[in-house]
């Protein structure tokens, strides 16, 4: 079972933002807009555009910047939610002390890019400033969502313990309304990937059960109960009951299936095509694994295009950042001038008014300023002469400190445990990003530890991964190599055989019939 099985349902968590000076009919639309994106995320677009942005509150237009955030990331087009959730926000929001917004939608967006690093670190960082958030004017269920993204987080650093503890901290946080019923399912479910994670599969389908029991008085919420049903189809599917399983899945996927629900359906035809090849049934696994590996292409493709623009957004600000810190710079040495300007016109005065010193006191002056020339020339010499020496000590090699090198060691052992090796778009950049290095301190310790460059240590790890499902699970020894390659995170059948043998010395097919002679 993949490790990000629990993390889809953070893709579409949010905050509702409410405000008592309001106009009622702002607030109704906005209830209805946030009930529409589990029923059809279009119509939630339709609503949102009936409110006047600029008439409302602060805390208004952040609840429209995240339901229209939500609505995209249901579609699947995640360039579009990080615009709308962030972009609005980043500059304005980051550094003062109403930025528990702009910092929640930014850690969401991170965990939705599996950039997992940086939103953990925000995400603990909200949840020990719970305090400071429940004081302002956020509703409790702000802090409900923090702590159900934080649950989320821990997941990921299988901290099972801690992230049941923050998801019971959210439930406490809920009352009865409608809203907040369905944080409440959410948590549930967020149970249910607990529960298998850890292997209590008994346990996963129970709550599955309730879960499914309470939605079905609730029916217009089509989503959840698409996504209930999909986990059901999972459990079933690891109890080896793949008829119950595909029952399950093919009813989830009539609930959305013309709901554009693209992340949700792609989840579905995954699971579908896993059914269908242990049912031995060729033709409708083949049909339901083109289209997810389609639809799986589409959202990389997107996925990325999201991941350039954080990056640019994040660069917008720091930039901003220095070109600000770059301008308080200039305005200090302006107050110093002005205040050094009557410093001088004081000192002429009072010259003027002592006649016997008049002489002395403007060859003082003359002096003084001669003085201010010579300086600085100087100064300027040595300004020269310190960025000709910057110049030179960065040409020198990066000396990486014993520290550094063991911190990075750490972070790699920690991404060695995961399965974010997985991701096709994992790369040398984005591997650095995650453990908060650069390049060139990554590809480093890379070759000196583990000696080999990157692109080998990644394919080891995936191909070493393979083997292992292969030893464990005897479903796996009824895959496509083709599909093996895909979930290894190849990009072709061809590439994922020729590592396969570079790294075990013999082909998958061939390795995949040792195996099942053995276990006959």
């Amino acid at each position: 079972m993949r490790r990000l099985l629990f993390l889809w349902l953070i893709f579409f968590s949010g905050v509702i933002l409410t405000s008592a000076q309001s106009n009622p009919e702002t607030l109704q639309l906005l209830d209805k807009a946030y009930k529409s994106l589990y029923e059809n995320p279009d119509n939630a677009f339709q609503i949102l555009q009936n409110i006047d942005e600029n008439k409302e509150s602060e805390l208004i237009r952040q609840r429209v910047q995240i339901l229209s955030s939500r609505a995209y990331n249901f579609k699947g087009d995640y360039a579009k939610s990080i615009e709308q959730s962030i972009n609005k926000n980043l500059k304005e929001n980051r550094n003062d002390n109403a930025s528990f917004y702009a910092d929640y939608a930014l850690a969401q967006q991170y965990q939705s890019l599996r950039l997992y690093k940086q939103s953990i670190r925000i995400s603990q960082n909200l949840v020990d400033n719970a305090s400071k958030i429940k004081s302002q004017r956020y509703p409790e269920n702000l802090l409900a969502y923090i702590y159900q993204l934080n649950a989320s987080n821990l997941m990921v650093q299988k901290k099972w313990k801690e992230a049941q503890e923050n998801l019971k901290q959210s439930n406490a946080l809920l009352k009865d309304s409608d809203e907040d019923f369905i944080i409440s399912i959410e948590n549930q479910i967020y149970e249910t990937f607990l529960y298998i994670s850890q292997n209590q599969i008994d346990k996963a389908e129970k709550t599955a059960n309730e879960i499914q029991t309470k939605l079905n008085k609730t029916p217009q919420y089509i989503f959840l109960r698409a996504f209930n049903l999909d986990n059901l189809g999972r459990i079933h599917f690891l109890k080896k009951e793949y008829q119950k399983s595909t029952e399950n899945l093919n009813q989830g996927l009539e609930l959305i299936q013309n709901k554009s629900y693209d992340a949700l359906k792609n989840r579905i035809y995954d699971d579908l095509s896993k059914n269908y090849l242990a049912l031995k049934n060729e033709a409708l696994y083949q049909k339901y694994y083109s289209i997810y590996k389609e639809q799986t292409d589409k959202l990389d493709k997107n996925k990325k295009e999201a991941i350039r623009n954080l990056v640019k957004l994040n660069d917008q600000y720091e930039n901003q950042r220095i070109e600000d810190s770059h301008k308080n710079f200039t305005t200090n040495i302006l107050i110093i001038s002005i205040i050094c300007l009557i410093g001088i016109a004081a000192i002429i005065f009072f010259s003027i008014s002592e006649k016997r010193k008049t002489k002395s006191i403007q060859k003082q002056i003359d002096f003084d300023l001669k003085q201010q020339e010579f300086s600085k020339k100087i100064e300027e010499k040595e300004i020269i002469k310190t960025e000709k020496t910057e110049t030179e000590i960065s040409k020198k090699p990066v000396v990486i400190s014993k520290e550094k090198e063991a911190d990075i060691l750490a972070r790699l052992e920690e991404f060695e445990k995961s399965e974010n090796f997985l991701s096709k778009e994992m790369s040398l950049a984005v591997l650095a990003g995650q453990l908060e290095t650069n390049t060139k301190y990554l590809s480093e310790v890379i070759n000196k530890y583990k000696e080999k460059n990157y692109n080998n240590y990644i394919n080891e790890l995936r191909i070493n991964y393979i083997a292992y499902l292969l030893k464990t699970d005897s479903a796996y020894l009824n895959y496509k190599v083709s599909y093996l390659a895909e979930k290894a995170g190849f990009s072709s059948h061809s590439a994922f055989t020729t590592v396969f043998k570079s790294v075990t010395g013999i082909s998958p097919n061939t390795y995949i019939q040792q195996l099942t002679q053995n276990k006959k």
